[in-house]
């Protein structure tokens, strides 16, 4: 019976670490998941929904900024996993561009006299999570967000590194870099 005892405590710790490292998503049963991503990290997209309009660094609280980059950055990373051609060229400034392999992987490229930029997304596999981690304000004036992606079969978490900059008054996804 003792024996019994450790082999459930041990089954309960696992899934308490795996529930912890999910953001609370594997035991938050009254939250719906959406695409096969832990509900905690759909919550953030309706964040970006209600801020999609903000104009300017000077005009915006900072705490809203940042909800509203982590939440661009996940809708970002979903969309791109979903194949959302419409929504990531919504989410795109008008110099970047979007390409998809044959595969189904594909990257954004971004080109200007002094920079070229492509950044590759493994999107021909299926994504298990996805987690902001920072962002920080250049100075530059462009927003530099730090996103872990995991994706079936690799061990390793990768981190996209999403930079934006204020086009038209609203926040756009300009350059795409990655590390693994």
């Amino acid at each position: 019976m003792k024996r019994y005892l450790y082999y459930l405590t041990t089954i309960l710790l696992v899934f308490s670490l795996t529930d912890y490292c999910l953001g609370g998503g594997l035991f938050n049963l009254s939250s719906h998941v959406h695409d096969g991503i832990s509900a905690s990290m759909n919550g953030v997209s309706t964040i970006g929904d209600q801020s999609s309009e903000l104009r300017k660094i000077e005009g915006d609280d900072a705490a809203e900024l940042g909800r509203f980059i982590a939440a661009e950055s996940c809708d970002f990373v979903r969309s791109a996993f979903r194949r959302d051609r419409e929504r990531i060229a919504d989410m795109l400034s008008g110099e970047t561009e979007y390409m998809v392999f044959k595969d189904n992987s594909s990257y954004i490229r971004y080109a200007a006299e002094d920079l070229h930029v492509e950044g590759y997304m493994a999107t021909d596999k299926k994504l298990v999570m996805v987690r902001h981690c920072w962002h920080v304000i250049e100075k530059d004036d462009t927003i530099t967000s730090a996103v872990e992606v995991a994706v079936e079969g690799e061990k390793e978490c990768q981190t996209w590194y999403i930079h934006y900059r204020n086009s038209s008054g609203k926040w756009k996804i300009f350059m795409l870099e990655n590390g693994v």
